[in-house]
C-alpha cells in the first residue's frame, strides 16, 4: 500500500493555473521537506499523484510555482509551428523553428520579454502558419529530396518546397502552380518489382546482392536508392525476380479450411509433407489462399490429402454459443495475468474445441471472461443522454460515463437491483437532459437560415442537428445562449391543422399559381415569393388578419392566375403535340405554363389554346358511353384482356371501355358501333348461382371442399375466376348449390339478419374455440350462435363476445411483424416444430400469428425473432441465386436424390421442389441442384445502369457527362451500357463511375410509404403550387432528391395538405354491407357538407375514409337513396341487413393453403407464404369487394388511373 495509489481524477500540477500550463523548469533546485535540495521536475512528479485542488496541492504551488515555473514565450501562440523547417539564424547560423523553441525553454526565454518580441518579428512569418483543412501535397508519394528547384523566387529544394507547401491548401492557385512548375522535377514513381498486374508476396525469400532478403523488402530498397519505374536498375530487377516475388491473385482463394459449414483454423507449429517438402501448416494455408484458384486441381489435392486433417481444427471458444465475451477482466494463466481478450484470441490458438485443453480453459475461465446476455438491457439514462466524455470511479478504475453505460445494458436486466443500484449511483453524474433548439411546443423553420461559427449558412435543420451531436446539455449557458442567439429565428408555434392554413394566392374560393423567384421584402430582409409563401403556410391561419394582410401586401408581386388551356374541359394528359418546335404531351405543356409564368388573358395564352385546343382538350359526356351495358340498361361485365381490333386499331376491350366512358356520348354514332361489332366478343353476365329462378341467401351455410362456408362466399369464387353464365362450370354450380343457397332462409338460420356478430372488425374463421364442451371454429361457432337463437343486442350475445372474442377476434395490424425478417431481406419458413413459452408449437402458426397479429414494432415481435429466428427461418436454395434471371418456362430433366429422373419446370423446381424439401442456399444438395441447372434454368440481363438492388432509379437521360474521353448524355451511356451483361465487369465498372452523375431518386411528397397523395388538392406552394401535383412536378424539374433537405423541408410543408393514409378499407358510396356494389348515379347533383357537388364527387372525396369510419357511414345513410341504384336483377337483402365481410383477409389469400406452402409468398412480400401454383379449386376471399360492379364505376375510375399511369411512364 506504500507503493500504490489511486490514480487521480484531475492530477495536480505544479505549472498549471486554472486552465494555463506555465513552463516547467525541470533541473531547477529548491529546497523541500526537511531541507533537502530537489529537482523541480520531481516535485512535479511527486504532485502528479495528487487531486488538484487538494490541500497538498495547493501548498505546494503557493511554495514552488514562482521558482519552478515560467511563462516561456512561444514563438507560434496559438498558429502551427513547423518543426522542422530550417531558417538562416543568428550569427548566420542555421538552425530549425523547433530549435527556436527549445532555445526558449533553455535560456528561460519570458513571453512578455524584448528578446520574445523581437524573436517573433524575425521569425515567425517563417515558421508559423494556419494548419489548412486539407494541405498540399507537391507529389502523390515519393520525393526528390535533394534536387534544387526555383520556389517563391528563390533557389530551393524539393524537400523545402514540399514543407512550405504544407501550408497551404491542396485546391489553393499556390498548391496548383507549384504542382505544376515543381511537379515533374520532383516526383517520382517508385520501382514496382511486380507491375499493376501481379501481386507481391512479401514473404517469398530470394538472394539479392549476397544477403537472403524477403521479396517484401525491395521497396525501401528502391526508396532509399530512389530507384525509379523504368530506369535500367529497376528493369534488372525486375526481370531476375518477377518469377519469384509476383503472382497473379486468385479470384477466388482457395481456402484448404473451409468445409462446406464451417471455417477451420489453421496450426502454427505443426509441420506437414507439402510437395516433398516439409512445411508448417500456416505456411501451406498461407500460400494456397494466396496463389491457388478454389476451383484448381491443385486445390482439390490438397483438401483431398491428409493435410486437411492434419493442419485443420476448430478453435477452441471460451464461452457457449448464447454467452458475450468479457474483453476487460482479468485471469491468470500458467503464472501470467492476462486479460480476457487475449484468452480469447491468442491463448486459445492451436488448441482444438472439445480438446482437453479446451475443456480445461472452460471450466477455469468461462466464469470470469464470459456474461450472459440480458434480455432487456438495462438503460442508465432512460429519458435522458450520456454525458460521454466524464470519468467516473467504477470497478475500482477510472471510466468514462458512455463505457459505464455499455457496460450496464451488456450485462444487467432493466428492473433488477444491480439495474436500479447503478442507476442510483451514476445517474446524477452521467445523466442529463439533452438541449433543443426550440421549445416543446415549437418546430425547427427548416426554410429559415443562419450563420454560426463563421462558417456558411446552414438551414435550421441541420443547425438543429448540431444540438443532437454535440450533446448540450439543457439549462446550461452553453444551451440557454444558442436558444436565445437563434430560437427566434429557427424556431415557430405550429399551427392548428385542423383549421385551413394561410395560402398566399387564394382569393376566397379561387386559387391562383405562385410566381416563386420574385424578390419582395419580408420580415425584415429581402425573400422570394416562395419563402413568403411557405412562412404564412406554416405559421398562420387563412382566417387571420396577419393572413389577411400579407395577402394585400403581396398578392399583386407574387400571383398570378395560370393560362388554362382547356377552359373547364378535360384536359387529354397523354396526347402528344409539337409546340414552339419541341415534341411534348398536353400534360407536360399545361405544367410548363406554370414555370414559363404563361397567364390567362395573354397573348401567348390565346395563341397556344387557338392551336392547342382542339388536340388536347375534350368535353365529358353527359351520359357516357358503357360498352357491355345493353341499350335496355343491362349491365354485363368486360373480358378484361381479349384483344380486338377497332378502327383499325389493336387494343384491348377493357382500354377500349376506358376510351369509351371518358369520350363519347351513349346516343353517339361510335358508341353505337362499337357495341354493335364487340359486345359479343368482349362482354359476358357473370355467372349466378341462382340464376334467373331465386335470390341468393347470403349467411346460409354449405359445403364446398369439404369445408363449411356461408352462400355468400360461393360469390367470390365464381367471380375470382371470371365464370361466366351459361358455362358448363356455372350449370355445376347452380346445380350443386342452388337447393342450399336460393330456395329461402335456411332452417339453420333463421333470423340471419339479426345475427350476434362477435367482432367488430377482424375476425380469425379457422381459430379453434369450445363452446358447449365441443372444439370447433369461430366460422362454425358463427353458425351454431343462429342456430341457438342467439341474436345482437340480447344478453347471450354479450356473454359470447366476452367468452370468444379474445380467440376469434382482432385488429389486422399495419406493419405486420414477420417473423423471418432480418434487416431488408426476408427468409423462408421451416416446416418445424419447436417449443417456445413451455408449449410444443410449430414455426407456420407462429409466423402466421405474428403476421396477423402483431406490427412490427412491437416488443412482442422483435422478442419473438430474436427467440426463433434461428430454429424457424432459413435462406432458401435459389438455382440462379440474387444476380440471375431464372427462365420462368424451361423444362429440365432433374435427378432427384434417390436417383429417379423427371422432367420438371425451373419454376416448379425453384417454387416447389426446394420449398417442399427446404434446401438450404450454400447447401451440398443445393449446390448439385445448382450445378445440374443453372446453364439451362438462368440466364443474365442486359446491364441497367439506373439499378442498384432491388430499387430502380431514374435516368437522368438529357444529362451530359464527360466518360471515358468523351461527351455523352446519361441516355446515350444507358443505351451503351445494355450492350453488355449485368453481371459483366463492363457494367459493373460503368455503374461504379456514372451511377451518382446519372441515376436519381425522387423526392416523395409524403413522409411514410403507407401514404397517399391528393394530387389534385389545391394549395400554395413554390412556382407549381396550384395542386400537389404541380408540386410534384417542381421538384423533379428542379431534381430535388430524396434525404436531402430540400426534400425533407417540402416533405415538413405539404404533408399535411397532399398526403393521406390509405384506407384499410376503402369506402365507397355505393357498396353495400355485403360486399357487393351498387350503380352509382355520377352526375345526380346531391347537397353535401354545404355544397352542391354530384354523386361522383362525394365518391372521390370519400376514397380516402375507411368503411366503417363515420364520415364513409353518414354519408351513405344521407346520400343512399339518392346516388345508388341496384343492378338488374336486384339483390335481395340490401340496405344493411347482410353480414359485413371481414376486412383483414387479403385478396392474395388461398384458403386452400397449406402449411408446406409458406415458404416463397414471404419472399415475395405476401401476406400467407405460398410455395405451391394455384389448383383448378382455387379461389379468393376478398377485401369485402368483387368484380361484379358496376363498369361505369370501373370505366370512370380510368382517367384518374390513366392520369398515373402517364406520370410514371412520362417519370
Amino acid at each position: 500500500s506504500d507503493c500504490c495509489y489511486m490514480f487521480p481524477t484531475n492530477a495536480c500540477g505544479l505549472c498549471k493555473q486554472g486552465d494555463t500550463l506555465q513552463t516547467l523548469l525541470w533541473a531547477t533546485e529548491v529546497e523541500y521537506e526537511g531541507g533537502k535540495n530537489v529537482a523541480c521536475g520531481i516535485i512535479d512528479n511527486i504532485l502528479n499523484a495528487e487531486e488538484d485542488g487538494s490541500p497538498t496541492c495547493s501548498s505546494a504551488k503557493d511554495d514552488y510555482f514562482d521558482s519552478c515555473c515560467f511563462n516561456k514565450c512561444s514563438l507560434c501562440d496559438s498558429g502551427q509551428l513547423a518543426w522542422d523547417f530550417v531558417i538562416d539564424y543568428y550569427d548566420d547560423t542555421s538552425k530549425t523553428c523547433g530549435d527556436i523553441e527549445a532555445i526558449f525553454a533553455a535560456d528561460e526565454v519570458e513571453s512578455n520579454s524584448k528578446e520574445c518580441s523581437s524573436v517573433k518579428i524575425d521569425y515567425q512569418d517563417l515558421c508559423c502558419f494556419t494548419p489548412p483543412v486539407s494541405p498540399c501535397d507537391l507529389c502523390p508519394e515519393y520525393v526528390h529530396w535533394d534536387d534544387a528547384v526555383e520556389f517563391d523566387g528563390e533557389e530551393s529544394t524539393c524537400k523545402e518546397a514540399t514543407a512550405m507547401l504544407k501550408r497551404e491548401e491542396e485546391f489553393s492557385d499556390t498548391c496548383s502552380k507549384a504542382r505544376e512548375n515543381m511537379g515533374e522535377k520532383c516526383c517520382y514513381e517508385l520501382c514496382n518489382i511486380c507491375g499493376e498486374e501481379l501481386s507481391l508476396d512479401w514473404d517469398a525469400v530470394v538472394e539479392y546482392e549476397g544477403n537472403r532478403i524477403a521479396c517484401g523488402e525491395f521497396k525501401p530498397i528502391f526508396g532509399r536508392n530512389e530507384i525509379e519505374e523504368g530506369d535500367e536498375t529497376c528493369d534488372e530487377v525486375q526481370t531476375a525476380y518477377r518469377d519469384f516475388c509476383c503472382y497473379t491473385p486468385p479470384s477466388v482463394p482457395c481456402n484448404l479450411c473451409q468445409t462446406e459449414t464451417d471455417f477451420l483454423d489453421a496450426y502454427l507449429g505443426v509441420e506437414v509433407d507439402f510437395w516433398g517438402s516439409a512445411m508448417n501448416c500456416s505456411d501451406v494455408y498461407d500460400y494456397l489462399i494466396r496463389r491457388i484458384e478454389s476451383d484448381s486441381d491443385t486445390c482439390s489435392s490438397a483438401k483431398e490429402s491428409s493435410i486437411i486433417g492434419d493442419c485443420c481444427y476448430k478453435k477452441c471458444t471460451i464461452c457457449s454459443r448464447n454467452q458475450l465475451q468479457d474483453m476487460e477482466q482479468n485471469v491468470e494463466l500458467e503464472g501470467d495475468v492476462i486479460s480476457c481478450l487475449q484468452l480469447h484470441t491468442v491463448r486459445t490458438s492451436n488448441i482444438a474445441v472439445n480438446s482437453s485443453d479446451c475443456v480445461s480453459m472452460q471450466s477455469q475461465f468461462s466464469n470470469s471472461c464470459c456474461y450472459d446476455a440480458p434480455e432487456t438491457p438495462c438503460v442508465l439514462c432512460a429519458g435522458g443522454t450520456t454525458r460521454k466524455d466524464l470519468e467516473v470511479d467504477f470497478n475500482g478504475g477510472t471510466e468514462t460515463c458512455e463505457f459505464v453505460a455499455n457496460f450496464v445494458a451488456n450485462r444487467e436486466n432493466n428492473g433488477t437491483e444491480e439495474c436500479t443500484s447503478s442507476m442510483d449511483e451514476f445517474q446524477e453524474f452521467c445523466c442529463m437532459d439533452k438541449c433543443s433548439l426550440c421549445k416543446e411546443t415549437e418546430q425547427v423553420d427548416w426554410d429559415a437560415y443562419v450563420e454560426f461559427d463563421s462558417k456558411e449558412e446552414m438551414s435550421c435543420g441541420s443547425f438543429d442537428w448540431y444540438f443532437t451531436s454535440n450533446s448540450i446539455e439543457k439549462g446550461t449557458d452553453q444551451c440557454t445562449d444558442l436558444q436565445g442567439d437563434f430560437g427566434e429565428r429557427c424556431c415557430y408555434e405550429p399551427i392548428d391543422y385542423s383549421i385551413p392554413s394561410c395560402s398566399l394566392c387564394k382569393k376566397g374560393e379561387a386559387w391562383y399559381d405562385l410566381n416563386g423567384n420574385v424578390l419582395v421584402y419580408f420580415e425584415g430582409s429581402n425573400k422570394t415569393c416562395t419563402e413568403v409563401s411557405n412562412s404564412l403556410f406554416r405559421k398562420a391561419e387563412d382566417e387571420s388578419g396577419f393572413c389577411d394582410a400579407a395577402r394585400t401586401e403581396y398578392f399583386t408581386p407574387c400571383c398570378f392566375e395560370k393560362c388554362d388551356l382547356c377552359q373547364g374541359a378535360q384536359l387529354d394528359a397523354n396526347v402528344e403535340v409539337a409546340y414552339n418546335e419541341t415534341a411534348t404531351t398536353c400534360l407536360e405543356l399545361g405544367l410548363q405554363f406554370v414555370t414559363d409564368i404563361i397567364m390567362e388573358g395573354s397573348e401567348d395564352c390565346n395563341a397556344a389554346r387557338e392551336i392547342l385546343w382542339e388536340p388536347c382538350c375534350y368535353i365529358t359526356p353527359t351520359e357516357p358511353c358503357v360498352l357491355c351495358q345493353s341499350n335496355t340498361a343491362s349491365q354485363g361485365d368486360i373480358r378484361d384482356d381479349v384483344s380486338i381490333t377497332f378502327y383499325d386499331s389493336t387494343t384491348t376491350c377493357f382500354d377500349l371501355n376506358s376510351f369509351l366512358v371518358s369520350r363519347e356520348e351513349q346516343v353517339g354514332f361510335m358508341c353505337q358501333a362499337a357495341k354493335s361489332e364487340l359486345q359479343e366478343s368482349c362482354c359476358y353476365q357473370e355467372c349466378s348461382i341462382c340464376g334467373s329462378g331465386g335470390n341468393l341467401y347470403w349467411d346460409n351455410p354449405t359445403t364446398f371442399n369439404d369445408i363449411s362456408f356461408a352462400c355468400g362466399e360461393l360469390t367470390w369464387i365464381l367471380s375470382g375466376n371470371s365464370v361466366e353464365e351459361g358455362s358448363e362450370e356455372c350449370s355445376q354450380m347452380q346445380e350443386n348449390y342452388f337447393a342450399d343457397c336460393c330456395n329461402g332462409p335456411s332452417e339453420l338460420i333463421p333470423n340471419a339478419g339479426n345475427k350476434c356478430e362477435l367482432c367488430p372488425s377482424g375476425k380469425d374463421w379457422y381459430a379453434q374455440v369450445i363452446d358447449d364442451g365441443k372444439p370447433m371454429t369461430c366460422l362454425e361457432l358463427d353458425t351454431v350462435l343462429l342456430q341457438k337463437g342467439i341474436f345482437k343486442d340480447s344478453a347471450e350475445c354479450e356473454d359470447a363476445k366476452r367468452d370468444f372474442s379474445n380467440q376469434c377476434c382482432y385488429t389486422p395490424p399495419e406493419r405486420p411483424c414477420n417473423l423471418c425478417q432480418l434487416g431488408q431481406k426476408s427468409y423462408s419458413v421451416l416446416d418445424q416444430t419447436v417449443v417456445y413459452n413451455g408449449a410444443d408449437t410449430n414455426c407456420y402458426g407462429i409466423y402466421n400469428y405474428l403476421w396477423t397479429r402483431l406490427e412490427t414494432e412491437d416488443d412482442a415481435c422483435l422478442v419473438t425473432q430474436n427467440d426463433l429466428f434461428d430454429e424457424c427461418c432459413y435462406s432458401k436454395c435459389s438455382i440462379c441465386g440474387e444476380d440471375y434471371q431464372l427462365d420462368q418456362e424451361m423444362i429440365v430433366t432433374h435427378e432427384g436424390d434417390d436417383g429417379t429422373v423427371i422432367s420438371m419446370g425451373c419454376s416448379e423446381i425453384e417454387n416447389s421442389y426446394i420449398g417442399i424439401n427446404q434446401i438450404t442456399q450454400a447447401s451440398e444438395q443445393c449446390a448439385r441442384i445448382q450445378q445440374q441447372h443453372w446453364s439451362s434454368c438462368c440466364y443474365d440481363i442486359p446491364c441497367e445502369l439506373c439499378v442498384s438492388g432491388d430499387q430502380e432509379y431514374e435516368l437522368l437521360v438529357d444529362e451530359p457527362l464527360t466518360y471515358m474521353g468523351a461527351v455523352r448524355t446519361c441516355g446515350d451511356l444507358a443505351v451503351l451500357a445494355e450492350r453488355d451483361f449485368s453481371q459483366s465487369d463492363v457494367c459493373k465498372s460503368t455503374k461504379n463511375d456514372i451511377f451518382d452523375y446519372c441515376c436519381f431518386k425522387e423526392c416523395n411528397l409524403c413522409k411514410e410509404p403507407d401514404q397517399a397523395i391528393n394530387w389534385n388538392r389545391p394549395l400554395t406552394y413554390e412556382g407549381l403550387a396550384s395542386t400537389c401535383l404541380d408540386v410534384y412536378m417542381n421538384l423533379r424539374t428542379s431534381r430535388v432528391q430524396a434525404g436531402d433537405d430540400r426534400c425533407q423541408s417540402i416533405q415538413f410543408t405539404v404533408s399535411h395538405e397532399c398526403c393521406y393514409k390509405m384506407p384499410t378499407n376503402q369506402c365507397s358510396l355505393c357498396q353495400s354491407s355485403n360486399g357487393t356494389f351498387l350503380n352509382t348515379n355520377w352526375n345526380i347533383e346531391v347537397n353535401y357538407q354545404g355544397e352542391v357537388v354530384t354523386c361522383g364527387d362525394v365518391n372521390a372525396k370519400l376514397s380516402s375514409e375507411e368503411l366503417d369510419g363515420i364520415l364513409c357511414l353518414s354519408a351513405r345513410d344521407d346520400l343512399w337513396n339518392q346516388c345508388c341504384t341496384p343492378q338488374q336483377g336486384g339483390n335481395t337483402g340490401l340496405g344493411g341487413i347482410l353480414p359485413q365481410l371481414a376486412p383483414e383477409v387479403s385478396d392474395s389469400t388461398e384458403l386452400g393453403q397449406s402449411s408446406s406452402d409458406l415458404d416463397t409468398g414471404r419472399e415475395n412480400g405476401g401476406g400467407y407464404a405460398n410455395d405451391g401454383e394455384f389448383a383448378s379449386t382455387t379461389f379468393f376471399r376478398r377485401n369485402g369487394s368483387h368484380s361484379s360492379h358496376s363498369y361505369l364505376y370501373t370505366a370512370l375510375m380510368v382517367l384518374p388511373m390513366s392520369i398515373a399511369t402517364l406520370l410514371i411512364t412520362l417519370l
